[in-house]
Formats: C-alpha cells, structure tokens, sequence
C-alpha cells in the first residue's frame, strides 16, 4: 500500500511540476510576443514618418550585404572594407530604432 500512495505522490507531483512548466511557457510566450509586436509596430510607424532615412539605411544594408557575399571564400578588399562598412550600417539602424 505504502508504494501505490507513493506513485500517486509521485503522479501528483509530476502533474503539478507539469502544469506549472506549460504556465510559465505559456507567460514567456505572451511576453515575448508583446514585445516583438511592439517593435515592429514602432519600425513600422518609424518607417512611415522617415521614408528617406529608411530608403537610405535598407540601401546601405542591401550594399553592405551585396559586398560581403560578392566576395566569396576568398579574403578580398571588397570583403576587407565590407564587414566594417555592414557593422556601422547596422549600428546606426539599431541605434535609430532604439531611438523610438
């Protein structure tokens, strides 16, 4: 008898540590869906208020990235001064979204 109540010990344990692991998941999931639509919600309305700015940063990234993988395997100038010119365009964007 001692065993079957411990099983059920055990069964009731594994269904609460159970529950509260899809409680917690359930929350982290809302909670990073919040704020993932937040942000795209201000890139967008950021965006729609400086259409030149954003022109002008996706044209340095799509240049950036057009260097990097124009280079190929091999270590070129173009490679040399693309991964600079890629990170600086990238920390002007972030730092223009951050902005928001």
């Amino acid at each position: 008898m001692e065993t079957d109540t411990f099983k059920t010990e055990q069964g009731q344990t594994a269904e609460s540590a159970s529950a509260q692991a899809r409680h917690v998941m359930s929350q982290a999931y809302e909670r990073t869906n919040e704020i993932l639509s937040n942000s795209y919600d201000q890139a967008v309305t950021y965006a729609r208020e400086n259409p030149g700015k954003t022109t002008l940063i996706a044209l340095g990234i799509g240049v950036g990235l057009g260097l990097l993988l124009a280079s190929g395997g091999r270590r070129s100038r173009i490679r040399r001064y693309g991964e600079p010119i890629v990170n600086a365009l990238s920390d002007v964007a972030l730092e223009m979204i951050r902005g928001l």
